[in-house]
């Protein structure tokens, strides 16, 4: 089966909207899927970037002159992204294997093969360098795509819903490197092709011992089972060596999977080669790609349930101020009243603590937790202290705070992380794109001239929600696709707002609280929404008991949390000081 034949229309489409993004260019989620130097059909590259911003790669080939077998595959995980280029230190050979039955993982052997460095030129080709052992040296290739991945391709095609959200038919990707427990040392790599196709590959080990790679495509049925014929290939050897029509395949024998949710699936086999027999594996999925979500079944909006008061936080009350969770805690950062507050909630106590304060004081400042530690930026000084660098970090083990001077002003917005690095809003519109493993930002510009001054940013279902705002009040929101790196509308309120708590819950995003214009005054709003994913609209949930402005939002144990703020519309003063939480139910 030749690679060739794997190509799909999507998988050419080279770039996402020019123009967007202002700064380098940077490696992300679209660059999953197989690559493969043309000339070279019959071996190639698996990449896929997750949701932690790690990679994971795969390399099919052959075995150098002299060796024994006649196929070899190379694993590796931790792929660092530096701008273009995502670079795996450490790429490993496995050996000690055995097929079927005869698999032992305790005999399973990872000896370190060489490295692998990926230079992105676009989203459809790149520049491999590669290092190994003797027999094996160094080299580059010239990659161009062989597959995109449903539902993230660089063009931009999505299936959505009619508010402008991501519809369930698009939320449903298999995609990832799948398993069986208890046999760690061999696997399969799935693919969702945005033909409606599934390409499996089979790493294993042949009954002699030596690594097997397999590979097969089919058609996903509506019922979520996939039967591919799998092939072998072989006839040929790695490097310089390297004979493409030397190349070969043969039918190996069937596979077929039936998936039961997101996460699980039956594998059968059935080779040709009665050495190999036949069998069933109850599979499990080790990794899910950035870009590509799954949600088992159809959510609808959790509505119902009470909201519970708990322990007020410590005065002085904060309004104007940040929240983020990390490591199932709350932390309450800077604002009107306490401008160097940090203060933390703990729910399996029920009790706050009053940590180090800001280095300076801030009110109208972002927040976000990423990389182990705790961030703020932006807002205006208020209360002394240390106002040298827009942004610091704070080290939670060593209870220190230290600036990250890559970081820009922003004043009113709020900001979320996802895949790995953090998208902070500003009242144009424009988000900030921000890699703490790089220490570097890039510019995403505003897809249009809506004001979204005291707006949120929720990261959801792969995307970044840009929600409400005012100058003048809305209640339009603006979905980026980091994937294509484009914008496009998403479905508007019932109720314009801004200075609102926002949060994503589960499978949904809620947002409660905030003011908006009636005349010459503003008002307090109390009305709580919710939108589900896949579907149309917001729907109404429980108001908040009190009506609060300036107030930030956080999920924590399935529970969204609403945290102080202030009571005076229009006003800094009147921070409450109370915190909210409400656990949605079906």
């Amino acid at each position: 089966m030749s690679l060739l034949f794997l190509m799909t229309p999507a998988a050419e489409a080279a770039s996402a909207a020019a123009g967007t993004v202002e700064g380098p260019y940077w490696v992300g989620p679209g660059h999953s899927g197989s690559w493969f130097q043309p000339d070279r059909s019959g071996e190639g590259f698996i990449l896929e970037i997750l949701p932690d911003g790690n990679a994971v790669a795969a390399w099919f080939t052959f075995p150098a002159s002299g060796e024994d077998g006649e196929q070899v595959w190379l694993v590796a995980a931790g792929g660092q992204v530096r701008g273009d280029t995502l670079t795996f230190t450490q790429v490993y050979r496995p050996r000690g294997g055995r097929f079927g039955p005869a698999f032992d993982p305790a005999q399973i052997e990872n000896p370190v093969w060489g490295s692998l460095r990926f230079r992105f030129h676009d989203c459809a080709s790149a520049t491999l360098s590669y290092a190994g052992p003797a027999g094996y040296g160094s080299g580059t290739r010239e990659l161009s795509r062989i597959t995109s991945i449903d539902q993230a391709e660089c063009s931009g095609m999505r299936a959505l819903a009619a508010g402008g959200g991501r519809a369930i038919d698009g939320l449903r990707s298999r995609s990832g490197n799948w398993f069986v427990p208890g046999r760690s040392g061999e696997g399969w790599f799935v693919e969702d092709l945005p033909d409606g196709r599934m390409l499996v590959y089979w790493f294993t080990f042949d009954v002699d011992g030596r690594q097997l790679w397999l590979t097969g495509v089919g058609r996903r049925s509506a019922d979520n089972r996939l039967a591919v014929d799998a092939y072998v290939t072989r006839g040929t050897r790695f490097g310089a060596a390297f004979d493409a029509e030397a190349v070969r395949t043969q039918r190996w024998g069937r596979l077929e999977f039936d998936f039961s949710d997101c996460n699980h699936a039956a594998v059968r086999y059935a080779a040709d080669d009665a050495a190999y027999g036949s069998g069933t594996y109850a599979a499990a999925r080790v990794t899910a790609l950035a870009g590509a979500p799954c949600i088992d079944g159809t959510p609808s909006p959790r509505l119902r349930g009470s909201w519970v008061e708990h322990a007020p936080m410590p005065a002085p009350a904060q309004s104007e101020h940040a929240a983020v969770v990390l490591d199932g805690r709350l932390y309450a950062l800077g604002g009107y009243g306490d401008p160097r507050g940090f203060k933390r909630y703990d729910p399996a106590d029920r009790s706050w603590s009053v940590l180090s304060p800001l280095p300076g004081g801030r009110h109208h400042l972002a927040a976000f937790a990423v990389d182990g530690g705790i961030y703020f930026v932006g807002g205006d000084a208020l209360g002394g202290g240390d106002q040298s660098a827009a942004g610091f970090r704070y080290d939670v083990a060593a209870a220190r705070w230290d600036a990250v001077p890559e970081l820009s002003p922003t004043f009113g917005s709020h900001a979320a992380p996802l895949n790995g690095r953090v998208y902070i809003g500003y009242g144009d519109g424009s988000l900030e794109e921000f890699d703490p493993r790089q220490r570097a930002v890039r510019r995403i510009r505003a897809p249009d001239a809506t004001e979204r001054d005291h707006s949120q940013v929720v990261a959801f279902q792969g995307e970044i929600w840009m929600l409400g705002g005012r100058s003048p009040d809305t209640r339009t929101t603006a979905i980026y696709d980091p994937v294509a790196e484009r914008w496009r509308p998403g479905p508007p309120f019932l109720q314009a707002r801004g200075g609102f708590a926002a949060a994503v819950v589960g499978e949904q995003i809620v947002i409660s609280g905030g003011e908006r214009r009636a005349g010459s005054s503003m008002e307090l709003v109390a009305v709580t929404e919710v939108y589900a994913a896949g579907a149309e609209r917001w729907s109404s949930g429980p108001s908040l008991p009190q009506a609060v402005h300036g107030v930030p939002g956080a999920a924590l144990g399935g529970r969204f949390y609403v945290v102080s703020g202030s009571r005076n519309a229009g006003q800094a003063s009147g921070a409450s000081g109370r915190l909210y939480s409400w656990l949605p139910e079906p």
